[in-house]
């Protein structure tokens, strides 16, 4: 009888009955491929999205703002950059997935960053001929749905094309590029001179680094897998059910609200407590944080190199993530206790080791703890609001405390932050 079903299973009737198998939708047609361009058309587009995102906030806006409203520039500084990072914290998880659900020819992830590119050359253009706080607001607003709108898909792709044994080498090209991202911003300004060539300059090297990743994911087929039942699909906001995603997304939370509590405030740091223009006549405020933004990303490409190769050859997190915390926080320290040059580029360089190592690590460990394998975007774009929540949340901080009693409260507040973020990782189970 046995014999009989079995033959009656494989025969060409039963066979025809049988409905086909369903594509495989959900990623490339042979698993994970990133070709030997990927990296660096990967470094390349991170780099100059958050060279637009994070330069500006370094000097172009600060030195916007006090322009436009000298009186208040410390509070309309915070307005400026707070909306802005509402936007994306708003904008990135909806983006995200929409890009999972999107099904067209051209795959999930290539028509959203093709949108976010023009949207932020438009507003980049606006932006810089802003002529009051007002029209900053709502252009730098602008830009940041175009950030958002380029940020999920191209994060999503690292779980989309990388194996799993690679990720820590993909998470340091991103890391590498969150670090080298303000020199590049920076060195723009000091270059330009002018806010509108600034935001202009930077914006047209996003839309040639979206270009060369775009070219980079060619043969991206992947469709969207269709949603299971509402009861059974994972949602990552039920704690009990993914507690080592949210402890993830505090952790992040913790250190970046840390690294951006230091460094909003980069630029009258160095004009009211270095006196940088005092120290070297014939120099500009953003001459030093230029060297300071160099010294800075140099530090920290090398440790996220470094430190995404170790994690990717130990399959371990914990100890480098620590490790990253305590560097940042012995940095931030020295700012307390200094105010002479030669201490802030000794700040600088511990800070930037720490943030290198920490984000090639904890991008990797994120990825690793993805809730829904189908909704990649959707869910890191749920891990970059943790970034960006703090981005918008820093200069409001670090305004009270300067205000409350200086400098110096804002650096030891921000080693507070990112030291407890190093100790939240150290409860997450599903990563050794």
């Amino acid at each position: 009888m046995a014999n009989e079903s079995l033959h009656s299973r494989d025969s060409p009737d039963a066979r025809r009955e049988q409905p086909p198998a369903p594509p495989d939708v959900g990623s490339s047609p042979s698993g994970p491929v990133a070709g030997p361009g990927y990296y660096p058309a990967l470094t390349a587009a991170s780099t100059t999205l958050w060279a637009l995102l994070l330069g500006p906030v370094l000097t172009t806006i600060p030195g916007q703002v006090d322009h436009l409203a000298p009186e208040s520039r410390v509070a309309a500084l915070a307005v400026v950059t707070s909306v802005g990072g509402m936007v994306g914290i708003l904008a990135g998880p909806l983006i995200g997935r929409l890009s999972d659900a999107t099904d067209t020819r051209w795959g999930r992830r290539r028509p959203w960053l093709t949108a976010g590119a023009a949207l932020i050359l438009a507003a980049s253009y606006a932006a810089g001929r802003a002529g009051s706080v007002g029209e900053l607001v709502l252009w730098w607003g602008l830009l940041q749905l175009g950030a958002s709108t380029v940020l999920a898909p191209l994060t999503a792709t690292v779980p989309d094309r990388v194996p799993e044994d690679r990720r820590g080498v993909a998470s340091a090209c991103l890391g590498a590029a969150g670090a080298f991202a303000p020199v590049l911003g920076t060195a723009v300004q000091a270059l330009t001179q002018s806010a509108a060539d600034t935001y202009t300059t930077l914006a047209i090297l996003v839309v040639l680094a979206q270009l060369f990743f775009l070219a980079a994911l060619r043969g991206d087929r992947a469709r969207p897998v269709p949603l299971p039942d509402r009861r059974h699909r994972p949602h990552i906001l039920f704690p009990r059910r993914h507690r080592d995603f949210a402890l993830v997304w505090a952790h992040r939370f913790l250190f970046a609200l840390g690294q951006n509590v230091s460094f909003a405030y980069l630029f009258f740091y160095l004009q009211d407590v270095v006196r940088y223009e005092h120290l070297y006549p014939g120099r500009t405020t953003d001459d030093g944080a230029l060297v300071l933004t160099v010294v800075y990303g140099s530090c920290a490409v090398l440790a996220a190199l470094l430190a995404g190769t170790l994690c990717d050859r130990t399959h371990r997190f914990k100890v480098y993530i620590l490790a990253s915390a305590l560097a940042f926080v012995g940095g931030t320290l020295l700012g307390t206790v200094t105010a002479s040059w030669s201490g802030v580029l000794a700040l600088a360089a511990l800070t930037g080791t720490g943030y290198g190592a920490y984000e090639a690590v904890s991008m990797a460990m994120a990825i690793r703890l993805l809730p829904d394998q189908e909704r990649r975007a959707r869910d890191l774009s749920v891990i970059n609001t943790a970034g960006l929540i703090a981005i918008a949340l820093g200069p409001i901080a670090a305004a009270a405390l300067i205000d409350l009693s200086g400098y110096s409260t804002m650096f030891a507040a921000a080693s507070v932050t990112a030291l407890a973020g190093g100790v939240v990782v150290t409860f997450v189970r599903g990563a050794p």
